[in-house]
């Protein structure tokens, strides 16, 4: 811990504050702020701790013991719910998505319009900034730890990113609908390609701990959406 950082001294269920519990207001709706640990079964508050844990630390730098500490549980509790570690970072990653993803969901729905892509663009940017710079892309930083290890996780990973890239997908079809977008824009592609410079924008800024890599990536990815406007129309950049 850094010496006077106030962020990582408040109290936590036992030992430190972590991930989410440091997060920007994005994280703090009453639907997605983790309820206090005390008021949530066993696996809810197993699986809640794991995910905050390792979006700071990893997976292999969180153990079970730490886990188990942290969520107040014991090891009859989390073989009961759970095979082994690996199974329980199948539900970490179903967790972190679908948490992230409803942060993103008032952005998500004014993706069929282009200041609608501008605003979702610059929020990602906003809320990752609010977190602190802490641990990357939810999903992302998953991604990085497991895609070589473990096949099935492999997959579910790329799922949620094949769902990621679909709600832009399907935005990006309504201009194409609208006549915004040029004929033959593959839509999915062209998520697709979005999606992985939001990625490196993550990476960028959370390895410098300088929000301005991603700034500048996703300043770049809209300029590259724009490039498949249909020819001669017009249209501002925010």
């Amino acid at each position: 811990m850094v010496e006077g950082d106030e962020r990582l001294e408040r109290p936590f269920a036992g030992r430190w504050a972590v991930a989410t519990r440091l997060a920007g207001p994005e994280w703090q709706t009453e639907d997605l702020m983790p309820k206090p640990l005390g008021s949530t079964g066993a696996k809810e508050r197993m699986v809640q701790v794991a995910a905050d844990l390792m979006h700071v630390q990893g997976v292999a730098g969180t153990s079970i013991d730490e886990i188990l500490e942290t969520s107040g549980t014991g090891k009859s509790q989390f073989y009961h719910y759970f095979e082994n570690k690996n199974s329980l970072v199948h539900e970490v990653l179903d967790y972190q998505f679908q948490r992230y993803i409803a942060a993103q969901k008032p952005f998500i729905e004014e993706l069929t319009t282009w200041k609608g892509i501008r605003r979702w663009l610059d929020e990602l940017v906003t809320q990752y900034e609010e977190r602190h710079l802490l641990g990357g892309c939810p999903v992302g930083s998953l991604a990085a730890e497991v895609a070589d290890r473990d096949e099935s996780l492999r997959r579910e990973v790329a799922a949620a990113f094949r769902e990621w890239e679909g709600y832009l997908a399907r935005g990006l079809g309504v201009l194409k609908e609208r006549g915004h977008l040029h004929i033959n824009t593959d839509c999915s592609e062209l998520a697709e390609s979005t999606m992985a410079m939001i990625q490196g924008g993550y990476l960028l800024a959370n390895t410098k701990k300088d929000v301005g890599p991603m700034q500048r990536a996703l300043d770049a990815a809209y300029v590259f959406l724009r490039t498949f406007r249909k020819s001669g129309e017009r249209f501002p950049l925010y």
